[in-house]
């Protein structure tokens, strides 16, 4: 008898159904397990086959990564950026630009390449393994250090010229204007992101825009119009006995075309009107006198003091100038004379050679005290005094003792350190004023002294006082030309101006410092750079104490030792007599001597 079958079966079968939906299913299931396997593994780095700026940067962990893109950062920092328009070219560092990588940003954009959108990732992640992808660099510019370094360079902008006038034809005629050039800034930021990013040859073609001139032809044109209605008239003059027209070239010609305030202007040069009366009013001219120089409207003329007549005095600009303006130009204007220079004597002050102003300098102080009066007054008897080359000028010399009978008043001066009282105080500002344009305009000093006590109205280190009979201010001449000292002053300051032939440059360092005791001596060098090229330096020195009232070596001085009137304001202390003055008549350096 057959025993039952118990433990052997016949092979399963399948419904064809299920395999054609399990097998896929498999390979999906295969195909998710490894990517998610692999994008564990990679958590924290770069996907596969990932490049930025050519570099390949796939598989990096996030710290290697940052110091590749610190890396790129740097390198794009010092690449040559090539800026061309159709004005000209340029060349600049791009960091100089205000470029720079964003390298936050440009780290962000890599960690995030091929894992952006979750269904998504699984089939990056595929072609990750059979192609590279770029990332894109994120390009900062700064634009305003653009602008500035663009703006900067005169191969990429055209300046504008503004609207100006000329003489033709016995008339005025407009001159029109012409629009300037300068890059576009925000085109030149977009272009250099552009190439960055794309890592092409950094040189780019930049636009320019048109820049108007300030000021439009038209509103030119119509001061052009009016001005002309005015010169079509004949200008009659008279000097004494003569009589002319000034041609209307002549008149066309003082007109002066002023494009600094908000609207233009065309106005009437006086110092013009008197050039040209002076040349075509000779013949009216008579007698002789002698020569001096004076400052008209910051021109140097010659005059005379006594005897004879010539055109003209300044009041003939005037009148010329009303004539002109309400359009009465047509009748007789008898112009007012001056007295006239013998040729002989303008012959020998032109031959001096001062023509143009070579220095000035400017002190403030407070206004209507005593020293100030005294000031003038000292400023008022040294103007228009000149040097000849090779001379000297002293200034004790030529003002004498200040007493009440020449106009000064009391006035405070340091004597020993200590503010006291006396006729003339204050004049040593003339002196330090003086001083400092006579430097600057590369004069010598045969004698000087510095101040021992320092006021900020003052340049540090580089100050003179004055009393009479000493300390003096000897300013010498080692030029070839004559020099012209020409003052003037306000109620709140006094001014030096020197007149000569400009032939030397000079430059001033910045003052040092060094102790000697308690007291701090001042250095100042000057370098002078002569019209022949010689190149020479010399050294200006000041003492100053400690403070008001103490020697250097911190004894307190004595105001009852002393001879020498120092000037200053009332309220404040200036020179201390205890400074020796100083004579140098064989070098320019000159030397404060110590307390």
């Amino acid at each position: 008898m057959a025993l039952p079958s118990t433990g052997v079966h016949g092979p399963i079968r399948l419904p064809r159904w299920a395999l054609m939906l399990g097998l896929p299913a498999i390979i999906a299931v295969c195909f998710l397990s490894v990517w998610t396997v692999d994008a564990t593994i990679h958590r924290n780095k770069v996907v596969r086959n990932v490049k930025i700026a050519g570099e390949t940067v796939g598989g990096l962990s996030d710290i290697a990564l940052r110091a590749r893109v610190d890396a790129i950062a740097d390198r794009l920092a010092d690449t040559q950026v090539v800026v061309q328009t159709e004005i000209g070219n340029a060349t600049w560092v791009a960091s100089d630009l205000g470029v720079s990588l964003d390298v936050i940003t440009t780290y962000e954009s890599v960690m995030k390449t091929r894992r952006e959108g979750f269904l998504n990732r699984p089939i990056d992640w595929l072609s990750s393994l059979a192609s590279s992808t770029t990332a894109d660099i994120a390009i900062d510019v700064d634009l305003s250090t653009l602008e500035e370094s663009l703006l900067s360079s005169e191969q990429l902008q055209r300046s504008g010229v503004e609207p100006s006038i000329r003489v033709k034809d016995s008339r005025l005629e407009l001159v029109p204007g012409v629009e300037g050039q300068l890059i576009n800034v925000d085109d030149a930021a977009a272009e250099i992101t552009k190439v960055l990013q794309e890592g092409a040859n950094p040189t780019i073609q930049v636009a320019t825009i048109q820049v108007p001139t300030k000021f439009s032809n038209q509103s030119v044109k119509e001061l052009v119009t009016k001005a002309n209605r005015s010169i079509q008239n004949p200008l009659r003059v008279r000097l004494n006995d003569y009589e002319t027209v000034i041609d209307p070239r002549v008149v066309a010609s003082w007109f002066v075309l002023d494009l600094e305030d908000v609207t233009p202007s065309l106005n009437i040069e006086k110092s013009s009107i008197l050039v040209s009366l002076e040349e075509l009013l000779m013949p009216g001219n008579t007698g002789a006198g002698q020569a001096q120089f004076e400052i008209r409207d910051g021109n140097v003329v010659i005059i005379s003091s006594d005897g004879g007549t010539a055109c003209c005095q300044l009041q003939a600009a005037d009148l010329i100038k009303t004539a002109l303006e309400t359009g009465k130009a047509d009748q007789v204007h008898v112009l007012p004379n001056r007295p006239a220079a013998p040729r002989e004597a303008v012959n020998r002050l032109q031959a001096l050679g001062i023509v143009e102003k070579v220095s000035s300098f400017t002190t403030q102080y407070s206004c209507c005290v005593g020293r100030v009066t005294n000031i003038q007054k000292f400023a008022e008897i040294v103007n228009g005094t000149w040097i000849k080359p090779g001379g000297r000028l002293s200034l004790n010399e030529t003002v004498g003792r200040r007493t009440e009978e020449k106009g000064f008043v009391p006035g405070g001066f340091i004597s020993k350190g200590h503010l006291v009282e006396d006729i003339g105080g204050g004049v040593s500002q003339f002196a330090t004023t003086i001083f400092n344009a006579a430097v600057r305009a590369g004069l010598d000093f045969e004698y000087y002294q510095a101040h021992s006590i320092y006021f900020d109205r003052y340049p540090y280190g580089l100050e003179a006082t004055i009393s009479y009979p000493r300390p003096d201010l000897v300013i010498t001449n080692p030029t070839p030309f004559g020099i012209l000292i020409w003052n003037s002053w306000t109620d709140e300051s006094i001014t030096v101006d020197i007149y000569s032939t400009s032939n030397v440059d000079v430059r001033l360092e910045e003052p040092t410092e060094e102790l000697v005791d308690l007291c701090t001596r001042v250095k100042t060098e000057r370098i002078r750079t002569w019209q022949n090229q010689n190149v020479e330096s010399d050294y200006f020195f000041a003492t100053y104490r400690p403070e008001e009232g103490l020697n250097c070596d911190g004894t307190p001085s004595d105001p009852d030792q002393t001879t020498t009137t120092i000037a200053t304001e009332e309220t404040e202390p200036e020179q201390d007599t205890s400074q020796t003055p100083q004579q140098n008549p064989t070098t320019t350096t000159a030397l404060a001597n110590q307390n």
